[in-house]
């Protein structure tokens, strides 16, 4: 249940890749009009990271990353942590976290067809979430040692964000996740919804 996105390679957080994009969603199958968008044009404008959530991840990434550098038991167990979070990580930032960015327009009604570029986000990580909730338990299994070795070591702050990461992963799995399926649907739906008279 613990962890994700600090991986302790220097990787600035990403939006989103071109293989998140490469599935198209049925939506975008059956409106070629709107397929034919830029993706970096669209992405850019409409589907990013919001940053509050950039900035809680730069500051876990900096922490986890001064921990791998620690001497002794902390460093090697922030190093297996690390290790073990890293592609997890990585899966986040395509998949999860940047549809959290449509959550405040979708809840003041809004739609465009630039929002569609999230359908094969969203649909991704529907299909890959058991995995990914699976992956956090050999994540909270490093998290804890961390949190261990750090505690017997007297290193508060590494002691610290072995427990942030821990909370961090929890909010993942009860809030971030499942919002960010929810915003895929809401989207479908709006695509189809009928359209006001002007």
């Amino acid at each position: 249940m613990p962890t994700f996105r600090l991986a302790v390679i220097r990787t600035t957080l990403v939006l989103a890749t071109p293989v998140a994009l490469s599935r198209p969603a049925p939506a975008q199958q059956t409106k070629p009009t709107e397929s034919k968008m830029s993706h970096a044009h669209t992405l850019a404008q409409t589907i990013e990271i919001p940053e509050s959530m950039r900035a809680e991840h730069g500051e876990i990434h900096a922490a986890l990353e001064r921990a791998t550098e620690a001497p002794g038991r902390v460093g090697e167990a922030a190093r297996a942590l690390a290790k073990v979070l890293h592609p997890h990580f990585q899966r986040e930032e395509q998949i999860a976290l940047p549809p959290l960015g449509l959550l405040a327009p979708l809840a003041r009604g809004e739609f465009t067809p630039a929002m569609l570029e999230v359908l094969p986000m969203t649909d991704s990580l529907r299909a890959e979430l058991p995995r990914m909730l699976h992956e956090h338990v050999a994540i909270h299994a490093a998290t804890t040692r961390l949190g261990e070795v750090a505690r017997a070591a007297r290193n508060t702050a590494v002691a610290r964000l072995a427990e942030q990461l821990a909370l961090h992963a929890k909010s993942e799995e009860e809030m971030f996740y499942p919002a960010a399926v929810l915003v895929g649907d809401i989207v479908r739906a709006r695509s189809t919804a009928p359209r006001p008279p002007r």
